[in-house]
């Protein structure tokens, strides 16, 4: 076998095995949007309330755009600590392109 040939039937090894890697995660959500909303830290007073906090998470649509998605999540966390409490703490939240557990 030729060098050229070895390394073209190489090249087309390699990109088959990253082809294989597909463009989804493992729960099916794709790997290009963001799928999920979760609360990640939380500064409430009492841990049971901390430990609520860190439960949530919204599935939502496939945002292409972060902006939207973190537009969108930024609605959903208002929400739930509105609802949820009568006086507010702060919260850190993220969006990842993988759903709920």
């Amino acid at each position: 076998m030729s060098k050229t040939l070895f390394r073209a039937a190489l090249v087309l090894f390699i990109a088959g095995l990253l082809g294989c890697s597909g463009a989804e995660n493992s729960d099916g959500s794709s790997k290009s949007t963001y799928s999920s909303c979760k609360i990640i830290s939380s500064n409430a007073l009492l841990n049971s309330d901390r430990q609520h906090d860190l439960q949530q998470c919204w599935d939502g649509v496939d945002f292409e755009s972060r902006g939207d998605a973190m537009a969108w999540c930024e609605g959903k966390v208002n929400n739930y600590l509105s609802n949820t409490y009568l006086f507010g703490h702060s919260v850190t939240y993220a969006v990842e392109s993988t759903n709920c557990p």
